[in-house]
């Protein structure tokens, strides 16, 4: 058999999958949700059959929690119904060398408000309405939520330190895997904000204020522990994000 693994990265065009995929030594084939439908059962199975992979980094999720306040069914369809597929399809899937990872092996990484350069997300979110009211010359502040607390984790430092445990041999389990440090979400875009040179005032507000459809919990950091490598500091994940945002040609 040959030493050359063969990866399998669902959620393609997403901040972790993106990531994930510029690290990765090996065969890779990246799911795009247009190329494979996760709430499709049978094409999921044959994407695993054709493909055979070694491991199977599951990246795909409907993380809009207030889209899934209004729109529950598909939520479930992504996040439970989806995995479901991809589960059965790592157990039934074999190969002439060897059966694919199977899902009494796998291992859960949990994280906390990831953003990255790519796509929308909060870090690129405040930075596009910061440059917005520059480009306007408007002085209303940006108003942000000061009251709940978590742990920014910059895709590039996580998907760095899945790629260290998947080497390492990381035993099966649940983990936590987020930026070092904690902060509220107005610290996280005070922090954007500067490193970008806007001159722009970040007003604290509370989530209550904010009037948001889906509830959202006071304190969600998470703490690196059993072993696993510790992403950096979530400041360094901004400081790296303005860095590919601003780098020149």
């Amino acid at each position: 058999m040959s030493g050359v693994r063969r990866y399998l990265v669902t959620g393609g065009g997403g901040q972790l999958a993106t990531a994930l995929v510029d690290l990765l030594d090996g065969e890779v084939f990246v799911a795009r949700e247009e190329a494979l439908d996760l709430r499709d059962g049978p094409a999921v199975a044959a994407a695993v059959r054709a493909f055979a992979p070694d491991v199977v980094l599951h990246t795909a999720a409907y993380t809009d929690v207030d889209g899934a306040e209004r729109d529950e069914a598909t939520a479930t369809a992504v996040n439970a119904l989806g995995t479901r597929h991809l589960a059965a399809a790592l157990r039934g899937a074999h190969t002439q060398e060897h059966e694919t990872l199977s899902w009494v092996h796998g291992t859960v990484v949990r994280t906390a408000w990831l953003f990255s350069a790519t796509g929308r997300n909060f870090a690129t979110t405040i930075l596009a309405l910061a440059r917005e009211r520059v480009t306007t010359g408007s002085r209303e502040p940006l108003r942000v939520v000061d009251d709940q607390v978590g742990s920014p984790t910059y895709a590039g430092h996580l998907a760095a330190a899945v790629v260290a445990a998947l080497d390492a041999g990381l035993s099966p389990g649940i983990y936590h895997m987020a930026g070092g440090g904690a902060c509220s979400w107005c610290e996280l875009a005070r922090e954007v904000v500067a490193l970008a040179g806007l001159r722009v005032t970040v007003e604290p507000i509370t989530t209550a204020q904010a009037a948001r459809p889906a509830p959202r919990p006071a304190f969600s950091a998470l703490a690196s522990e059993r072993g696993v490598p510790q992403p950096p500091c979530w400041q360094d994940g901004v400081a790296a994000v303005m860095d590919e945002l601003f780098e020149t040609p």
